[in-house]
């Protein structure tokens, strides 16, 4: 299970250091003459995310390509999505830039949203 936790486009990733999922419903709100609410629902549990990951430098490069690509496909805990991830953001990990095995580790976060 721990290997295939989280997936983006059959890449695993490491546990998430943090994450939270948020359910929207998305609807189109009018005003009749009367002023009574017309309320169409266009879409319900419209779902995002919120990611943190510690990544090397190789796993935050295939991240931040995932961030412009049109769509990818996310396997979560035993779900698969269509998903946009947007957002991208990287700090390095103090002194982790003497590494020899990598060229740093990096805390990295993303917000993914449900296509």
């Amino acid at each position: 299970m721990l290997g295939e936790y989280l997936k983006f486009n059959d890449v695993v990733f490491p546990r998430p250091t943090s994450n939270s999922m948020q359910s929207k419903t998305i609807e189109n709100v009018t005003q009749s003459e009367a002023g009574d609410d017309l309320v169409t629902v266009v879409r319900s549990s419209k779902k995002s995310w919120s990611f943190s990951f510690d990544l090397s430098s190789r796993t935050k490069d295939v991240l931040e390509a995932l961030c412009k690509a049109e769509y990818t496909m996310m396997y979560f805990m035993g779900q698969t999505y269509k998903v946009r991830v947007r957002d991208f953001q990287s700090k390095l990990v103090d002194g982790s830039e003497w590494l020899t095995t990598t060229e740093g580790l990096f805390t990295c976060s993303v917000k993914v949203t449900e296509y």
